[in-house]
């Protein structure tokens, strides 16, 4: 009896997707190593885990101090010599030297491949030809489009900054959040959504500032890097059984990054329904 050869390649294609032990439990001990680094702020040791290529960014750019981390999950290409880990961080945010400090949720999602037969980080931006800059990596195509010279770095004298951030804020802008109010049921769990848009040319960054939500109260951000004219989907979610008899209403607050904006939304709870 003949068998197909795509059945014959299936149990081969799902081995391959199943890593080795010893190769996840490698990676995930350096990841671990390496953002611990990042707790303990010793980013001297972080960088002898950072590959070659991106040494040289690494050392220029600013370093973030976690206050904990979590691994959420690994993906490997079909060799495991490259893999993808998604994680969560917690870190301390204050926009300005007047605003109380805030421990808010990075979701990460980092780069790894294998060097010297050991897991490093990588930088995948750096290696596809963009500029990193404080704003996000720039488009070199863009540039292109409009003239300049993608080989030379972008004008960061004060006057290009000053004169580029004018134009910014002189630009006609829809409101970053399709939502400013959500009204929760205490009668019944719910989930909602509030969509945020980027409607700068540059990336941003979007954390959400939940510090003041009862129990039962969730807000899930789909990612914290938001390229110029794209969305972010935050999802509600509330569970009333969780939560106290009456929860108080609350401001859940949307931050935006490196123009240090707040964006709130007042969240407030129904009344529940009288029996008769």
């Amino acid at each position: 009896m003949r068998v197909p050869t795509a059945l014959l390649l299936l149990p081969l294609a799902a081995l391959a997707q199943t890593p080795p032990p010893e190769v996840d439990q490698a990676l995930r001990a350096r990841v671990n190593e390496f953002f611990q680094y990042h707790v303990d702020g010793n980013f001297r040791k972080a960088y002898e885990l950072v590959a070659e290529d991106t040494k040289d960014y690494y050392f220029a750019t600013q370093k973030v101090q976690f206050k904990s981390f979590t691994v959420d999950s690994v993906k490997f290409n079909d060799d495991f010599s490259n893999a993808e880990v998604d994680l969560t961080g917690k870190r301390i945010w204050k926009p300005r030297a007047d605003f109380p400090e805030t421990l808010i949720t990075v979701p990460m999602k980092t780069m790894w491949k294998i060097e010297n037969g050991k897991w490093v980080w990588y930088d995948h931006e750096s290696q596809n030809n963009k500029w990193i800059t404080a704003m996000g990596p720039s488009d070199t195509a863009a540039l292109q489009k409009k003239g300049a010279d993608p080989s030379s770095p972008p004008d960061m004298s004060p006057a290009a900054i000053q004169a580029r951030a004018a134009a910014i804020l002189a630009q006609p802008q829809q409101p970053p959040l399709d939502k400013t109010e959500l009204v929760l049921p205490l009668d019944k769990p719910s989930s909602q959504q509030i969509v945020f848009h980027n409607s700068q040319e540059g990336a941003v960054k979007v954390y959400v500032d939940a510090s003041a939500k009862p129990a039962g109260f969730t807000a899930e951000l789909d990612g914290s890097d938001v390229n110029g004219g794209k969305d972010a989907v935050i999802k509600i979610r509330f569970d009333p059984t969780a939560a106290p008899p009456s929860p108080a209403n609350f401001t859940l607050r949307v931050i935006m990054e490196p123009f240090d904006r707040i964006f709130p939304v007042s969240i407030k709870f129904a009344p529940r329904t009288q029996e008769p």
